[in-house]
């Protein structure tokens, strides 16, 4: 064929980005079916090899149905824009240290149309295949000479996962680590998580059970913190409606750096948590220089349960809460928990402080408990349910 005879010949820098031996042929004949398909060329027979050829590759089956459809969009011009766009590609290639040798010339002279439509076709069909080969193969050396960095905020391929309220779910990375993902909360990574880096963005709550690996360490992106660990056991929770983000450690090591500020960097002990304000931008200076605005703190637990950790509770499906918490603060747990809207009528309510475990309880099982000590009525109106005096 025209084509590859001709490729061949001027292309074998190109080719140099192949594996030799088996593979090599293998390449070359997958181009070369590529080719014939495109065309039109390709034979019944031919057609199956190339399905074959791409039953185990990805790659090459994204290849084809990506240079079948530009083919099919594209109509190759008569005159000098397919040339003009070969020696750009050319250009770009050249700059890339790819293949083309310094000092060899490509020449690419479309002929006047009506001297021999023949060959002028062939020769428009050449130039317009070459370059579309070229654009793939610059795509894959562009790959393999960004840094990791560079490939996310390029081509970032995220899988974002999520919950519902009353909706807990748990979940492995491919690197092996486990994540609880409690209600209304979404944890989004890159598809080529663990390769190079282990980095993961967290909106709402997670428990992480973190595989060990020194060479890459897994990050925690937040809205207001990164948390930064080797392989251990924490919780971190995110909701961007709650008034802190939290870090608690249960086992390990942690580092938590505040964003926009890093110079404040906190290293966590086991059974150690830190609290971030969530607005800490906006806080006023003199409150940090009366008293540090993060600092970190042991581990709630449970005043009737000495062995319930109040801030990974809900991993163990309880509901749990005492003193320090308002009414209005549990009630954003109950809403996540089980798929409700609770609305305070009277402010005084939502300010008051109370306590609680919940495990198996439904949502009026459990305001019904709560009333009884702490004096308060409840209506539901569909999904809402209304707290008053």
């Amino acid at each position: 064929m025209i084509f590859f005879n001709g490729f061949r010949g001027k292309s074998l820098g190109l080719m140099s980005l192949m594996n030799t031996g088996t593979f090599y042929m293998t390449a070359d004949r997958f181009w070369e079916l590529l080719s014939k398909k495109i065309s039109g060329e390709a034979s019944v027979g031919e057609l199956n090899e190339l399905e074959k050829l791409t039953l185990d590759k990805p790659d090459w089956k994204k290849t084809e149905e990506a240079l079948s459809l530009l083919w099919q969009q594209s109509v190759p011009s008569l005159h000098d824009e397919a040339a003009q766009a070969f020696e750009v590609h050319v250009q770009k290639m050249q700059q890339l240290t790819v293949g083309f040798h310094q000092g060899e010339t490509v020449h690419s002279n479309v002929e006047i149309p009506g001297k021999n439509n023949d060959r002028l076709r062939a020769r428009t069909w050449l130039i317009t295949a070459v370059a579309m080969v070229i654009f793939v193969a610059g795509v894959f050396v562009l790959d393999r000479k960004m840094s990791p960095r560079q490939k996310v905020l390029v081509n970032p391929r995220p899988v974002s996962l999520s919950t519902k309220s009353g909706s807990p779910s748990k979940i492995q990375l491919p690197d092996g680590s486990n994540v609880w993902l409690n209600a209304s909360s979404e944890l989004t990574y890159d598809k080529d998580f663990g390769k190079n880096l282990r980095e993961v963005s967290l909106t709402g709550e997670g428990f992480f059970d973190v595989v060990r690996d020194p060479e890459h360490p897994f990050i925690i992106h937040t809205k207001v913190i990164d948390v930064k660990v080797l392989g251990t056991q924490f919780n971190v929770k995110a909701y961007p409606e709650d008034s802190y983000t939290e870090a608690s450690l249960i086992r390990g090591s942690l580092e938590v750096t505040v964003n926009n500020r890093p110079n404040e960097k906190h290293f966590l002990k086991p059974n150690q948590k830190v609290s971030v304000p969530n607005n800490i931008d906006r806080l006023s200076e003199k409150i940090g220089k009366t008293r540090p605005l993060i600092v970190a703190e042991p581990l709630t637990y449970y005043h009737m349960d000495s062995t319930t950790i109040i801030e990974t509770s809900w991993v163990d499906n309880k509901l749990v809460f005492q003193e320090n918490e308002t009414f209005s603060e549990v009630a954003l747990k109950m809403d996540r928990r089980y798929g409700v809207h609770i609305i305070f009528s009277d402010e005084e309510v939502g300010d008051q402080r109370i306590y609680g475990s919940f495990t198996e309880e439904t949502i009026d099982q459990a305001l019904d408990a709560l009333r009884e000590v702490f004096k308060f009525n409840y209506k539901k109106i569909g999904n809402d349910i209304i707290i008053t005096q």
